[in-house]
């Protein structure tokens, strides 16, 4: 069964000269915890990334397995809201991070 923790929500004021105001982009960057795992806690880990635009979902992007800590997830995440990464985005950071 694997169950899914809100760790982070960040929101982008896209507003450009001209366009009306509240368009926004908002990024919620989740921890994903997979309880079949084969390590001590039972447990492995992974992330998903959902972008919203003025409330509407447009892309989830998500991957299992990274990690068997949590702490190490929990940290991926916040890197990953740090920098404000994005679904389509997500493979690419992942693959040069942990080379996936």
């Amino acid at each position: 069964m694997i169950s899914r923790f809100l760790e982070k929500r960040v929101e982008i004021d896209m507003e450009e000269p001209g366009r009306k105001p509240g368009n926004t982009l908002e990024l919620e960057y989740y921890l994903l915890e997979n309880e079949a795992g084969g390590n001590e806690s039972g447990s492995i880990f992974g992330v998903e990334i959902r972008e919203k635009n003025q409330g509407v979902l447009n892309e989830i992007k998500n991957y299992y397995n990274i990690f068997s800590s949590r702490e190490d997830t929990l940290n991926l995440v916040k890197m990953l809201a740090r920098n404000t990464v994005t679904p389509s985005t997500l493979p690419y950071v992942l693959d040069d991070m942990l080379g996936t």
